[in-house]
């Protein structure tokens, strides 16, 4: 059990408390910029990668994946947006075939889903949509395109959550 806990201490899940316990960590605003950050990076280079190995296989699934998605916007189920989501920027981490890049990206999007969960919802528009434009770029073969709607992608995910915390933050004082 220690063991355990001292485990989800190192990956940010848990603060251990002496003479306390163990409790649910809460992220800081500069944590959750920090991940997110670093997310934009990988995945912007994971996107690159993805549009220069794409088979026309490759595309399909992303396809399919993107369709998944959409499903699951119409019906507004959060766990299964951010699952689609998951899924679909798993797929192109793989596609780029860079398996270290692609165990970063899963580390980091274990992460990432905590502070996904609450934006799913009002982000999953605009977030399918740039999906979309993904997708076409990864299917185009067009590598830049591809870095820089994941880039804008990843950033505008980032902004929500900013967003969202602070109109938490003046809604909690006032």
């Amino acid at each position: 059990m220690r063991e355990a806990l001292q485990r989800l201490q190192t990956d940010g899940w848990v603060d251990l408390r002496p003479a306390q316990g163990a409790f649910v960590h809460t992220p800081t605003e500069e944590e959750a910029d920090q991940l997110l950050a670093v997310r934009s990076v990988l995945e912007t280079y994971s996107a690159k990668l993805a549009a220069e190995h794409a088979t026309a296989s490759d595309v399909k699934m992303l396809r399919k994946l993107q369709k998944a998605g959409e499903e699951a916007l119409v019906t507004a189920n959060v766990e299964r947006l951010v699952k689609a989501n998951a899924d679909l920027h798993a797929a192109v981490a793989a596609i780029g075939r860079n398996k270290v890049l692609s165990e970063m990206i899963g580390l980091v999007d274990r992460r990432v889903r905590w502070y996904y969960t609450p934006i799913a919802r009002p982000r999953s528009r605009d977030s399918w949509n740039e999906h979309a434009e993904l997708v076409t770029a990864i299917a185009d073969g067009d590598v830049e395109r591809a870095g820089e709607v994941m880039h804008r992608h990843a950033e505008q995910t980032r902004q929500t959550y900013h967003d969202r915390k602070t109109t938490e933050g003046s809604t909690q004082s006032d």
